[in-house]
């Protein structure tokens, strides 16, 4: 996969986790929470929306890079993409049912 391919999927899969964490106030999933689980809801949507914004900052920052060290920046988007994804899975299976 080419630099270019890489990180579109990458931001891709940024923009899917962002539209799933809205869903869950759309659907009125967090609604349904106690007072105590909607603060820790919060919590942790404010924490996994910041990491999410500083890994997209990252990959921008990536995008704009010459292309020379590129196997290295590609490794580090493809981790940094599976933490995410255990990040974003783990919240979610908290409120997603």
């Amino acid at each position: 996969m080419t630099k270019e391919q890489v990180l579109a999927e990458a931001q891709k899969q940024i923009d899917s986790f962002k539209a799933q964490i809205a869903e869950l106030n759309v659907k009125g999933k967090v609604d349904e929470l106690s007072a105590d689980a909607k603060k820790v809801y919060e919590e942790q949507k404010k924490e996994l929306e910041s990491l999410l914004d500083e890994t997209e900052s990252k990959f921008k920052e990536l995008g704009t890079k010459a292309s020379d060290g590129w196997q290295e920046s590609k490794d580090f988007v493809e981790l940094t993409n599976k933490a995410i994804k255990h990040s974003f899975n783990y919240f979610m299976s908290h409120y997603k049912k």
